[in-house]
């Protein structure tokens, strides 16, 4: 069987409407404006800092309340990246022998020495001793504010036009244009002043303290491939599927609350999916200032700089001991901020402010057992993690609803929506596996979201998808068993009707009529073929000629519409131009009669008008190729000759086994 791709011609863009509500609009940050972060608490510089200076941290092991435990210091360790300095420290006490030592999810525990600041807790050693660890200083992590901050803006993205404006000549105006770019470079919002991005922190290779990121509501697989992605390991709190909860858990989503407190050493969350899929990290709240700004975690979350993830609250059931590591075991609460920082030295955002972000909703129906399920998550706006992360997210709860992996049939519909396409856009198509139809299904996710979240054409905010989609066991297959043609020989432009078996897996084959017209210019021996989607597509060449390029996201819609999907049977005719009319292009010798720039989308609009070509969506995988030759001779006939047949007339046994094909 074949695997359906999308044409190496078409790369860029994704989109079903909907935002993360919230009443309160979220302003843009002034891009090159800087404002100090000074904690509410008093701190300790780290040249202060000395070898046996004791103090405490404060945590929370369970539920919602700070404890403190003391510490010590053992050393202080310069580094060459970022953090500058990390302060080596001792911990005892009651709380570290019930929680075997430093756990996972201590990241960003405050450190006081005389009630003064010293930084958070960010690394440890697994295997090791694990009443050691290392403290990012609080001037560092502070530092994390000296970077341009952004909050996405709740209105919708501006519509870029298709068209340029007037072609610029003066070298004056050429001058003020290059004058006005360097300015937005200069105050553009992504460039990181202060920091390298280093994080070749100290000898052995002490690991960061957020803990394995969590991921819920997909399958193990899945959350396993989003931990290869993210290059972080994974914890997973189950599937939300059929043995997890029925096939409506229930509404899933998170709520804002807009009156929470900041407390140093409270437990806290970031999000970069939440509801019935989550994707997330649960750490500690290390500083707050006056300005409702928060520093968190004293190591980076996921390092991707200037971000829009949510800031939830945190729950802790408790700490789990362990050889390697102790870790925290949570859950994330209520959306109470942003975090718009994700740096070397921490994460930091703002309590009480939000941004919009993407959403997905699922509906599946198990063929086999007749279920039907819904879930919903939301995706924080940020086009590389649309990109890596919504796929595997949709895949892996479809198939953990699903309850399995493997040989299967799934009919998908996804309809994307966005400030740029107000009617929506659909794409169908059906996957049949063998071994992993899921991961059938994966491929073509994976391309979609990269067309609509990193297009060059035009930003989707609002963005959001809706998918539909049918999973049986079941192999859903069409297989194309046979064409017959009438005697010939035909003319250009006449109709030629004929007839296809189709057979459908382990069901009786049944025949189908259909007709196509000759185009007016084809003769001498041409072809008729019937296929399914995909199988032996012809490509245009105006790419590799370099004669046309795809400038707009309309043009590229299209384009992606007229790429063929496993649900199709494609009939064509294809012949070769009549003589006569070669010889007058290489008479009139024009240019632009020798280049065929047009795009793959009109060639197949062209084909459809005239009639030579005509695509049947149905609900199987279409499989299977039949070529017919056939003899075309003579000149185009009246048109009352011309129709030997039409799809209206079929066989009483053809008509009532085609409901079971087209959709």
């Amino acid at each position: 069987m074949k695997m359906n791709r999308i044409a190496t011609i078409i790369a860029a863009l994704f989109s079903c409407a909907a935002f993360f509500s919230a009443p309160r609009a979220a302003a843009s940050a002034v891009p090159g404006k800087f404002e100090s972060f000074v904690p509410m608490d008093p701190i300790m510089r780290i040249s202060q800092v000395k070898p046996g200076m004791r103090g405490e941290c404060r945590t929370v092991i369970r539920g919602t309340e700070i404890v403190s435990f003391p510490a010590e210091v053992v050393d202080v360790i310069k580094n060459d990246g970022s953090p500058r300095n990390l302060v080596m420290i001792k911990v005892s006490g009651e709380v570290i022998e019930r929680t075997g030592g430093i756990a996972s999810g201590m990241s960003g525990s405050p450190f006081y020495i005389n009630g003064k600041l010293v930084g958070a807790i960010g690394y440890g050693w697994p295997f090791s001793r694990h009443d050691l660890g290392l403290v990012t200083p609080i001037e560092d992590m502070m530092a994390l504010w000296d970077n341009p901050e952004v909050i996405p803006s709740f209105d919708a993205a501006l519509i870029i036009p298709e068209k340029p404006a007037a072609a610029v000549k003066s070298e004056d105006a050429k001058s003020k244009k290059l004058d006005e770019m360097i300015k937005i470079l200069i105050k553009s919002r992504d460039i990181n002043l202060s920091n390298s991005g280093s994080s070749d922190v100290i000898p052995r290779h002490p690991d960061d303290l957020t803990g394995e990121i969590f991921v819920s509501g997909v399958s193990a697989r899945m959350a396993s491939n989003i931990g290869e992605l993210l290059g972080k390991e994974v914890t997973t709190f189950g599937g939300t599927g059929a043995s997890g909860g029925g096939p409506n858990i229930g509404d899933r989503s998170k709520k804002v609350k807009y009156d929470a407190t900041l407390k140093p050493g409270m437990a806290i969350g970031t999000s970069l999916l939440w509801g019935d899929v989550e994707i997330g990290a649960i750490g500690t709240l290390t500083a707050v200032d006056r300005n409702g700004r928060f520093i968190a975690f004293a190591h980076p979350f996921m390092n991707m700089g200037t971000t829009s993830a949510v800031l939830t609250e945190a729950r802790i059931s408790g700490v789990v001991p362990g050889l390697m590591t102790p870790f925290k075991l949570g859950t994330t609460g209520d959306i109470i901020g942003i975090v718009t920082q994700d740096r070397p030295q921490g994460i930091g955002g703002r309590l009480g402010r939000f941004a919009p972000a993407a959403s997905c909703t699922i509906d599946m129906l198990d063929v086999d057992s007749g279920r039907k399920f819904q879930r919903r998550f939301q995706m924080v706006q940020d086009k590389y993690q649309l990109s890596t992360l919504a796929s595997p997210a949709i895949v892996g709860c479809i198939e953990d609803l699903w309850g399995r992996h493997g040989g299967g049939s799934a009919k998908i519909t996804v309809t994307y929506a966005g400030s740029a396409l107000p009617e929506g856009w659909k794409r169908t198509n059906v996957f049949v596996s063998e071994r992993d139809v899921t991961k059938e299904m994966l491929a073509e996710f994976n391309l979609m979201t990269q067309l609509f979240a990193v297009n060059q054409f035009q930003e989707l905010r609002p963005f959001g998808m809706n998918v539909n989609v049918e999973m049986t066991q079941e192999p859903r297959v069409l297989y194309i068993d046979d064409v017959e043609l009438p005697k010939g020989p035909f003319h250009p432009g006449e109709r030629v009707s004929f007839d296809i078996t189709l057979r459908p897996w382990r069901k009786p084959p049944f025949v189908r009529t259909y007709s196509l017209v000759i185009p007016e210019k084809v003769t001498g021996i041409s072809e008729l073929l019937v296929r399914g989607g995909g199988i032996a597509e012809q490509n245009a060449e105006y790419m590799e000629a370099a004669w046309r390029s795809i400038s707009s996201l309309p043009i590229l819609l299209k384009e992606i519409d007229a790429k063929e999907t496993n649900d199709q049977i494609v009939l064509e005719i294809r012949g070769q131009e009549a003589l006569s009319d070669q010889i007058k292009r290489a008479q009139r010798g024009n240019p632009e009669d020798l280049m065929n720039d047009k795009l793959k989308s009109e060639i197949r609009e062209e084909k459809m008008n005239e009639g030579s070509m005509r695509v049947i969506r149905t609900n199987y995988y279409v499989d299977g190729i039949i070529h017919k030759l056939i003899k075309v001779e003579g000149d185009a006939k009246p048109d009352d000759d011309n129709d030997k047949g039409d799809d209206d007339k079929e066989t009483p046994e053809a008509e009532e086994a085609e409901e079971e094909v087209v959709a």
